[in-house]
């Protein structure tokens, strides 16, 4: 009995001395953004990110000399603040109180706000001793979710094309705003592929890609064209063991 227990146990050290532990920290570059650009878009007026930054811990189990299943926990916070040229925009907003829905000819400003837990699961190839390729997919958690903005200085055209016409003013009160943070979903998905550049025993650079598979909005959710979260993420990462 204390043979095998003592057994369990080198193995369980042997397998735990094999992994290797990072610590990281990135800037993130990207937001909540369409699938295509169509033709309801006419021009971008500005178009701002927010301060986004990841940090995690993240762990790698080798296979082999080559392969490694790669995992961790990560902290990501994602913005933008968007301002469009639109026309034939399909749009729900509330002016003065009354909802209105329809299709806006002017601009539209998008500001939204994430953050998100994720746990990327990857397979690792060692491209080198010092660079190493990952792929996978990604699963995460928003811990806080914000989608608001208004349309402004146009016209709506209630209901269809060739509805009622409403202006659209500038100002509170005149613009027609809206919030849909409770119609984001609380869990996203997609893929994550990535890069390391170990050139220090210590230290290294990262790159990584995602790209949301699930729309940033619920099913039933047609207010606003299709929206996924896309980003690129550049850091610095510190090998802890």
């Amino acid at each position: 009995m204390l043979m095998t227990m003592a057994t369990a146990m080198s193995l369980q050290a042997t397998i735990l001395d094999s992994v290797a532990v990072d610590a990281r920290l990135g800037y993130m570059v990207g937001g909540t953004l369409p699938t295509r650009i169509g033709h309801e878009i006419r021009g971008i007026n500005n178009f701002d990110l927010s301060l986004n930054f990841a940090v995690s811990a993240e762990a790698s189990y080798p296979l082999n000399n080559k392969w490694a299943i790669h995992s961790g926990l990560r902290y990501e916070t994602g913005g933008m603040d968007v301002d469009s040229r639109v026309k034939n925009y399909d749009i729900e907003v509330v002016r003065g109180g009354e909802s209105l829905s329809g299709v806006f000819v002017g601009n539209v400003r998008i500001k939204s706000t994430q953050r998100r837990i994720t746990l990327p699961v990857q397979a690792a190839y060692n491209l080198s001793n010092s660079v190493t390729l990952r792929g996978g997919l990604f699963m995460g958690w928003l811990t806080h979710r914000r989608f608001w903005g208004w349309a402004y200085d146009g016209y709506l055209r209630e209901g269809s094309p060739v509805g009622p016409k409403i202006e659209m003013g500038v100002e509170p009160g005149e613009r027609g705003d809206f919030e849909f943070d409770t119609s984001m979903r609380i869990f996203q998905w997609g893929l994550d592929v990535g890069a390391d550049w170990q050139f220090h025993p210590r230290w290294g650079l990262f790159a990584e890609l995602t790209y949301g598979l699930s729309g940033l909005f619920k099913s039933d959710f047609h207010s606003v064209q299709t929206l996924r979260p896309m980003y690129g993420t550049l850091g610095i990462l510190y090998r802890i063991r």
